[in-house]
């Protein structure tokens, strides 16, 4: 009876004799590095924050150092995201802190930090007025529906719009629709930091 080959066998077959790139390797291994930094220092508050990131970069220079900051880079701009509450605020600072470390255009780095306070804080407003403004034309329909159950069980019957799930999917179009253009335009600034980035390396 013959041996059937698993795919790890196969691929082992396939890669034998392959040694990787050694400066890839080196290169993952430090971006790896940076990005290690750049979570420990994102996830320290607001007042220890100066935990030195500058510290940490002597320790590399020439083409390792560029590594590392990449990593610490990517991980810093991976978590400008879109603001679900006010709370936003104290992160949006920690990362204005990390990327002036790597960047060294700190007066542009201000600029743009400031932008996007503005921008974050005209979105949850925009969310906000869209979800007061939507529960108002729907109020009509959903006084509708609490008459109706109201007829059918015999008592009064009350619904929050999150209740009813035309409301529903009504918002999620919608807020989709808003996240859909603030996404374009925070990724422009992304775009903008990453040249930035990119000219100093």
């Amino acid at each position: 009876m013959t041996h059937i080959k698993s795919a790890l066998e196969i691929a082992m077959e396939r890669t034998e004799g392959v040694t990787g790139d050694p400066e890839k390797l080196a290169r993952d291994k430090l971006v790896k590095e940076g990005k290690r930094i750049a979570s420990s220092f994102m996830s320290i508050s607001e007042e220890t924050t100066a935990v030195d990131m500058k510290e940490k970069l002597k320790a590399y220079s020439g083409k390792e150092l560029g590594w590392v900051k990449e990593g610490i880079y990517q991980t810093l701009v991976a978590n400008l995201v879109l603001p679900v509450a006010d709370t936003y605020r104290e992160k949006l600072s920690i990362i204005a802190k990390g990327l002036p470390e790597i960047i060294p255009d700190k007066k542009r780095i201000s600029m743009i930090f400031d932008q996007l306070r503005q921008f974050f804080d005209q979105y949850l407003e925009n969310k906000k007025a869209m979800r007061t403004q939507l529960e108002q034309q729907y109020a009509p329909r959903l006084r509708q529906r609490e008459a109706q159950l109201g007829k059918q069980t015999g008592q009064q019957v009350r619904l929050s719009p999150m209740q009813d799930p035309d409301f529903v999917n009504l918002l999620q179009r919608n807020m989709g629709q808003l996240d859909e253009r603030y996404s374009e335009s925070l990724n422009g600034l992304k775009g903008e930091l990453r040249r930035m980035f990119e000219e100093k390396q």
